[in-house]
């Protein structure tokens, strides 16, 4: 799917999601005294058995129209334009349907009560959304359930109130969300029917060893070409904070190490006194600096070396006390390690949670020097051997523990040791880019399949114009 598809199906749902609170402008009944000539009941595309109507092409028309116009006008040019994209992507939503069709695929009976079900969730959702908003416009109402019957019948009726500014005279709260319930349920249905089709493809095309082979011989080249021009790349890969799915490393560009890390911060109570401590520290550094080198006014020069000293020791101190509880911590932490403790219940134990990451911290680096993010933690761990850990160590104000947990030696990686993580990479990589591949090509299938009834939507662009 295309980027200006994505962008289309996002602005879309904000648009349904948010449609009484601003976000979207009053549709324009009469553009011009022939706008009754526009029948949104006529089919605009027929795709197979699927039939597009006029006004569902007019409606994501419009929101192209209302998206992607700012700053460029609404010529004629730029609506045939938009006109196009609305095809395109009306035949590109459809295609999972079309196609499932006509490879007789479809949803069972538990996958179409899910998507009902989820459908209806996501209604709820925003019914207890608009809910709130309407019923407790400051904001204190946290959850549906705490509005009182008076704020939830106000909510209603201001909502009523609405609804005929963009739906047309009648319309009420209930109609909107059965409107919204079938767009969501159809929204639903076609991405499990995407799904089924993807299955069924990956059943008819399985990844075999060949194809393996051929993808890890492909990757080692890139990544023998992308980690040797810079070497972070592959610490990236490997710290899982590359831009790629999945990542996986088959060279290393030069040894490195598996590390982890007891990391006990200090109190950053004093951090802003700090800061403005040394940010007064480096003005005097540079007035010093420009007098000493033009020779000019020693008696200032005096004053800002007194000046300085005292703010040097106002800062030193600070430093020094924020620091206290953390080596008392940090102290603790060892004397457990000491005691028996493992390297991991202690980091369990001593850092910080993140997730499902728990209190790891595990980092790979490079000894050398090198080390671009962690280079104090790298100093610290060169000096280990394999399995042991430092003292507490003081860097940056903060106390750590570092172990050594492991050496990666540079060179192709050894593949039978990943073997089953690099087929299960491969596989899906392959399976993605084939199924992305077949997806293009029904696309294109199914936009030479459609049958386009201009006649029922070309009017719209002399509308916009009007």
């Amino acid at each position: 799917m295309k980027i200006q598809k994505r962008i289309l199906a996002f602005l879309t749902a904000a648009l349904l999601l948010l449609p009484l609170t601003g976000c979207l402008v009053p549709k324009e009944t009469d553009k011009t005294a022939d706008s009754s000539a526009f029948d949104g009941d006529a089919i605009a595309i027929e795709l197979g058995d699927i039939k597009i109507t006029a006004q569902e092409f007019s409606d994501t028309f419009d929101q192209y129209v209302s998206y992607f116009s700012y700053g460029y006008g609404t010529d004629k040019d730029t609506l045939e334009q938009f006109m196009g994209m609305t095809e395109e992507y009306l035949v590109e939503y459809y295609m999972p349907d079309w196609k499932a069709n006509t490879l007789g695929l479809k949803l069972s009976a538990e996958q179409e009560a899910e998507c009902a079900a989820n459908a209806q969730a996501t209604v709820d959702e925003e019914r207890d959304m608009l809910l709130c908003y309407y019923g407790d416009p400051e904001g204190t109402v946290a959850d549906v359930s705490e509005l009182s019957d008076e704020q939830r019948e106000s909510a209603i009726e201001a909502i009523n109130e609405e609804l005929p500014m963009y739906f047309g005279e009648g319309y009420t709260f209930d109609d909107y969300l059965s409107t919204r319930y079938e767009s969501a349920l159809k929204d639903a249905r076609i991405s499990e029917l995407s799904a089924l089709l993807e299955e069924h493809f990956a059943a008819e095309n399985p990844v075999d060893k060949a194809a393996i082979d051929e993808w890890y011989e492909k990757t080692l080249a890139e990544q023998k070409e992308t980690f040797t021009e810079d070497p972070s790349t592959y610490l990236e890969y490997r710290n899982g904070v590359a831009l790629v799915d999945d990542p996986i490393c088959l060279y290393a560009p030069k040894e490195a190490a598996q590390i982890e890390v007891i990391y006990i911060p200090a109190d950053d109570s004093d951090a802003e006194t700090l800061d403005e401590t040394r940010s007064a520290m480096e003005k005097l550094e540079a007035e010093y600096g420009a007098l000493a080198l033009r020779g000019e006014n020693e008696a200032r020069q005096a004053e800002i070396v007194t000046e300085y000293a005292k703010l040097k020791e106002t800062y030193d101190t600070l430093e020094k006390q924020r620091s206290v509880d953390a080596k008392k911590t940090a102290d603790k932490a060892y004397a457990d390690l000491s005691g028996g403790m493992s390297f991991a219940d202690a980091m369990e134990q001593y850092n910080v949670h993140y997730d499902e990451d728990g209190g790891r911290f595990e980092q790979v680096v490079y000894l050398d020097g090198s080390e671009p993010e962690y280079p104090a933690y790298a100093e610290i761990a060169s000096k280990l051997t394999v399995g042991a850990y430092s003292e507490p160590t003081l860097v940056d104000g903060d106390y750590c523990i570092v172990r050594l947990s492991e050496i990666l030696p540079e060179g192709v990686i050894d593949r039978a040791s990943i073997e089953d993580d690099l087929v299960e990479t491969a596989e899906q990589a392959i399976r993605k880019d084939a199924w992305q591949t077949q997806q293009d090509a029904w696309n294109e299938e199914a936009k030479t399949a459609a049958v386009y009834h201009r006649e029922a939507y070309e009017t719209l662009i002399d509308l916009y114009l009007s």
